[in-house]
């Protein structure tokens, strides 16, 4: 069992929201926590002028809030910016700290679309699909490094077809899938790209764009058989519940929580 540790400020009333995360943050060794354990996460728009603020009037420690717009304005790293304040609350030790700063160190020696492909990986983890999206289609939209490979691109596309699934937006995700196939003709993706199409189209429609794709045979019963498993499967998931108001409420405030981004 983990040591229990004391906040030694009083808590804030008014809470700095984290929206990409849909997470409040009440007292500085919250804010050290998040920063310590979403390290992957953080980039200097989270740690710009609504932060200073929240410090300067919820935490009021003008200090720190100054010494952060002062480093901000002066180009200081985010590397400089996320220990200047971990340092300032004392709620990690000083080992701690040299553990996160060489992390972030390897991490400024990755490619732009290798720090966004962990940021997009942490935001899909945690069921931020639509932020997910986001970050993954922002490295697409780079100009494609050879050195990365195409297996580098093909998880993209496949963890980008994934999200739009679950956002049920089977079109976009079949083409995702379709996309990361090329790459690496993993048959587990084209199982996905069939799955997707036949969960966006009606059933001639789906049979007309699987012989136009040449699956065909007992390559496409198998998928299909595949695919009335994973339906069967979910079965319960697909039954009306007893009190529908509850459920529907619980499915809007999920669907919410999956698609908000800052």
């Amino acid at each position: 069992m983990g040591a229990v540790l004391i906040c030694e400020q009083e808590q804030a009333k008014t809470p700095y929201y984290i929206e990409s995360m849909g997470i409040r943050l009440y007292s500085m060794e919250e804010l050290a926590y998040f920063l310590y354990q979403n390290i992957y996460l953080v980039d200097k728009r989270m740690l710009g002028v609504r932060l200073w603020d929240w410090i300067r009037t919820e935490i009021g420690n003008g200090e720190l809030a100054e010494r952060l717009k002062k480093g901000f304005e002066a180009g200081s790293s985010l590397q400089n910016m996320v220990l200047t304040i971990l340092r300032s609350i004392h709620y990690y030790t000083p080992e701690e700290l040299e553990q996160l700063s060489a992390k972030m160190k390897i991490l400024n020696t990755y490619q732009e679309q290798e720090r966004l492909k962990l940021r997009a990986d942490e935001y899909f983890i945690n069921g931020n699909y639509q932020a997910a999206v986001y970050e993954y289609e922002k490295i697409l939209n780079i100009r494609q490094s050879e050195r990365l490979g195409v297996d580098f691109y093909a998880h993209v596309w496949n963890n980008l077809g994934v999200c739009l699934t679950r956002l049920f937006l089977f079109g976009r995700a079949a083409k995702a899938f379709r996309t990361s196939y090329q790459y690496r003709k993993d048959p587990d993706v084209l199982k996905e790209y069939v799955c997707a199409m036949r969960l966006g189209l009606p059933e001639e429609d789906f049979e007309e764009a699987m012989e136009l794709q040449n699956i065909r045979g007992e390559q496409l019963e198998f998928f299909t058989e595949e695919y009335d498993r994973l339906v069967e499967e979910s079965g319960e998931h697909l039954k009306v519940p007893e009190d529908l108001a509850e459920r529907l409420y619980e499915l809007e405030r999920e669907y919410y929580r999956n698609t908000r981004y800052a």
